[in-house]
């Protein structure tokens, strides 16, 4: 199952090129790889994404980040855009945000185990040649 539209995912990665630098802060899954590495894990701290690129299904949008508020730190960060969220006044934010739920929602879908998702994978088994009647 393709969790993106690749041809909408292209065409927002080149919106988002036009538009570098984006302000943007860590979503709660970054903040949760931000604490397992040992670095502060504040909600509120500011990234700007200086660089955008899609690695199809596997990643989505990729996102490399930058510190603005600390500028002799050289560390960067890499991120899908799914773990971010854009500064809500962004031209792209609207869109950004429709990309955000769309992918998780096929996320979501894609690694349930329920039987909705188990009907998915499934191919149809063609219907048996029978002949008419009792035993013919």
């Amino acid at each position: 199952m393709r969790i993106d539209d690749y041809n909408a995912a292209k065409a927002l990665t080149e919106k988002l090129k036009e538009n570098l630098p984006i302000k943007t802060r860590a979503g709660k899954e970054f903040l949760k790889t931000l604490k397992q590495k040992g670095v502060n894990a504040d909600p509120d701290r500011e990234f700007e994404i200086d660089f955008v690129d899609y690695s199809g299904d596997e990643g989505g949008i990729m996102c490399g980040l930058t510190q603005p508020n600390n500028p002799e730190s050289k560390e960067k960060y890499f991120a899908s855009l799914t773990h971010l969220k854009i500064d809500p006044n962004h031209p792209l934010a609207s869109e950004v945000q429709a990309y955000q739920r769309q992918r998780i929602r096929k996320l979501m879908f894609q690694n349930s185990r329920g039987f909705k998702a188990e009907l998915m994978t499934l191919d149809p088994k063609p219907n048996k040649n029978r002949g008419k009647g009792f035993g013919k």
